[in-house]
């Protein structure tokens, strides 16, 4: 009996791991943006630099995260169905032509709730519960 309860805690906690590992991504915008809600469409277009505007006139700062947090490979592969290597190669293409230089790369989610604070046409990805009400959440990805 003591295994059969050892073996189902193991399977709880290696879900709730996983579950962590899977924690919602949204789009979040600075609060005092106007912005109320994005289409996937647009979060793509501000994210991939085509639209350097919110619908409001302010300009949008996308940030990102850097290529070692997890988070950064489950937003595209949510948003666009891209791995790394594809979105990588998209901006080195970028910057290489003299196009447009890609977003800022952050450490942490944390980074980037801070930034978006700080700047008032900020939008990032965080994890769901990280927003909070300095921050309004624009876009959810889904699985």
């Amino acid at each position: 009996m003591i295994r059969g309860l050892c073996k189902l805690l193991l399977v709880c906690l290696g879900c709730a791991a996983a579950g962590s590992a899977l924690a919602e991504l949204v789009v979040v915008v600075n609060a005092r943006s106007g912005v109320a809600a994005m289409t996937r469409n647009e979060v793509v277009n501000v994210f991939f630099g085509r639209n350097r505007q919110f619908f409001n006139g302010l300009e949008a700062l996308p940030v990102d995260l850097d290529d070692a947090n997890p988070k950064r490979a489950q937003f595209y592969k949510l948003l666009i169905g891209k791995d790394l290597s594809d979105i990588n190669a998209y901006w080195s293409r970028q910057v290489f032509t003299g196009r447009m230089q890609a977003p800022p790369r952050l450490q942490s989610t944390d980074e980037v709730l801070k930034w978006v604070v700080s700047h008032p046409g900020g939008i990032g990805f965080i994890e769901l519960s990280r927003a909070d009400a300095r921050v309004r959440v624009v876009y959810e990805l889904k699985p």
